[in-house]
């Protein structure tokens, strides 16, 4: 699965109609949804010990921010041993920027040193929202370990490319998506797709998988919040080169649980909004 990775690093609806089904994504209302968390020694009377971790995440040098809203996050495999690309949980806290500067902390309940993800992002000063529309900083990376003393000022440091934003978003959200995608005669092909909606025009991470006999299933670990926007973008690799161009062809589709797709294929030129929103090729670490 690749990653879009916020240490390195639109979509309008087309192709075929495919109509959502009643398991469709439903967007909540992230306006409501705000609260800060309780101070660092609320979060640690209350975090426990071992296997449980306290992770502070904070920074400064954030010149004309304050008041803005911030959220830190460290995202944790939820059952160990099988391996990074499986769901993650998502120790998450919330406060504003002030003097230039914040903290908060986190209480991790396992696996804090098993490869965590690292995330924060510094809404802009007066946005309600919680899309990448309403971001002035972002980051997202994985680490080995952590000492759960994070200091991410220098990631948030220069104001983050699109990509960027869209990964440390998504990173904020406990989630995992999966579509079946009845595609006709493409056995044996690779296809790649992403989630994307009108807050999120490009794919926060791409699934990529071989097209087997029969259906094709697509499965997201990290793919951003289920706002009820939300569509498929997807290209079946027909030349084989790992890339998104006008060789293949693909589709831009409502989310639902299973899509059948007949002669609605986007090629040519007209593919280039699915290659948009999933950026395949794009250089990354």
């Amino acid at each position: 699965m690749r990653w879009l990775l916020a240490s390195v690093f639109s979509l309008s609806a087309c192709g075929g109609a495919v109509a959502p089904s009643s398991d469709a994504a439903v967007a909540p209302t992230p306006e409501a949804e705000w609260k800060d968390t309780a101070s660092c020694d609320a979060v640690r009377a209350s975090c426990g010990g071992d296997p449980a971790m306290l992770v502070r995440g904070h920074a400064s040098g954030l010149v004309g921010l304050d008041g803005a809203r911030v959220e830190f996050a460290v995202r944790y495999v939820l059952v160990e041993g099988g391996g990074l690309d499986v769901p993650h949980g998502v120790a998450l806290g919330r406060t504003r920027v002030g003097g230039g500067a914040f903290a908060t902390c986190v209480c991790v309940p396992h696996g804090a040193n098993l490869y965590p993800q690292i995330a924060a992002v510094v809404y802009a000063t007066g946005t309600a929202g919680l899309s990448s529309r309403d971001v002035a900083r972002g980051t997202f990376s994985q680490r080995y370990a952590t000492l759960g003393d994070e200091d991410v000022s220098g990631a948030l440091a220069v104001v983050p490319s699109d990509l960027q934003k869209e990964a440390a978003v998504a990173a904020m959200v406990e989630r995992t998506a999966k579509v079946t995608l009845e595609l006709g005669a493409a056995e044996g092909r690779a296809i790649h797709g992403g989630l994307v909606a009108d807050e999120r025009p490009l794919a926060a991470q791409i699934a990529t998988a071989s097209i087997p006999p029969g259906p094709a299933t697509l499965t997201w670990t990290m793919p951003g919040r289920a706002w009820a926007s939300e569509r498929v973008a997807f290209f079946v690799d027909q030349n084989g080169n790992g890339k998104c161009d006008d060789a293949d062809r693909g589709a831009v589709v409502p989310f639902a649980p299973t899509i059948k797709l007949g002669g609605e294929w986007l090629t040519g030129s007209a593919l280039s909004v699915v290659c948009d929103a999933l950026q395949i090729g794009v250089a990354r670490e």
